[in-house]
């Protein structure tokens, strides 16, 4: 793990997320209420969990299940491909 932390910290109408993030570390999100001096006071507090965190589990676990296909889903008997019409223009082409 790097000495290098990013903190981020973002407020607006006296809601806020603080933003903490280190090298080779997934990233962790808490949220506050109240002025940004309170969110402030709240970094340390914040910042150890993440340290705490990180050294036990620093990445969640990769993801090992297989993707969905990517292949067009089976259309339905009568069904059609073309969007049903709701203006009253006249397609020009």
């Amino acid at each position: 793990m790097s000495d290098e932390t990013k903190i981020v910290i973002a407020h607006k109408d006296n809601k806020g997320s603080i933003g903490v993030q280190s090298e080779d570390c997934d990233p962790i999100f808490r949220t506050f209420e109240g002025d940004l001096g309170s969110g402030l006071e709240r970094v340390p507090g914040v910042l150890e969990e993440a340290r705490q965190l990180w050294e036990t589990n620093s990445q969640y676990p990769k993801c090992e299940s297989p993707l969905p296909s990517q292949a067009a889903p089976a259309k339905a008997p009568g069904q059609t491909t073309r969007a049903a019409t709701t203006s009253r223009q006249t397609p020009m082409f």
